[in-house]
C-alpha cells in the first residue's frame, strides 16, 4: 500500500492529480458541491458529506493511504448527491444500503473518467487496483464494470 505520493513515479503523479481535478470539477460544477481538504482530522478519520443548507465535501488530507483518496472523494460526491443525513444512520439496512449505492456511484463515476480519458483495463480487480478501490467493496465490481472492461478490450 503507498503511504505517500512521493512513492509515485512523475507520470503517476500526473495521472493521480489529473483524476483528483477531474473529481473535483465534477463535485463543483457538474453537481455543485464544495470539496474542503484539511489537515485538521486524526489521520484515520473518514471524509464526510453534506448535504442540507448546501452541498459540502470535507476530506481528510493527512489520510495515511493517499491512492485511496480519489475513491473516497467519488463515494462521498455520491453521499451528498442522494443521502439525506437525517434518514442515514436510521438503522443498519438503511446505512449499508446507502454504503453500496455510493460505492456503486463511485465505480461509476471512476469508470466514466477511464472512458473519457481512454484508459482501459482487462480485469476488473486491475481497475480497482488502480484507484484505491477497498477490497471489501469488490463483491460490487464484476456486476458493474464486467461487461465495460470486456467492451473496451475487445
Amino acid at each position: 500500500m503507498i503511504r505517500s505520493l512521493d512513492e509515485l513515479s512523475i507520470e503517476n503523479k500526473e495521472n493521480y492529480d489529473k483524476l483528483m481535478r477531474y473529481l473535483i470539477n465534477t463535485a463543483m460544477f457538474d453537481y455543485h458541491i464544495g470539496v474542503e481538504f484539511t489537515n485538521k482530522l486524526p489521520p484515520l478519520a473518514p471524509p464526510i458529506s453534506y448535504n442540507s443548507r448546501g452541498k459540502l465535501i470535507i476530506m481528510n488530507a493527512r489520510w495515511p493511504y493517499p491512492t485511496e483518496i480519489p475513491f473516497q472523494l467519488a463515494h462521498e460526491i455520491a453521499h451528498a448527491l442522494h443521502e439525506d443525513q437525517h434518514y442515514y444512520n436510521l438503522n443498519t439496512k438503511t446505512a449499508n444500503s446507502g454504503e453500496a449505492s455510493a460505492n456503486i456511484f463511485a465505480i461509476k463515476l471512476l469508470q466514466k473518467y477511464c472512458k473519457e480519458n481512454d484508459y482501459r483495463f482487462d480485469t476488473y480487480y486491475k481497475f480497482a487496483q488502480a484507484f484505491g478501490i477497498p477490497k471489501h467493496v469488490y463483491y460490487l465490481l464484476k456486476e458493474i464494470t464486467e461487461a465495460s472492461m470486456i467492451d473496451a478490450v475487445d
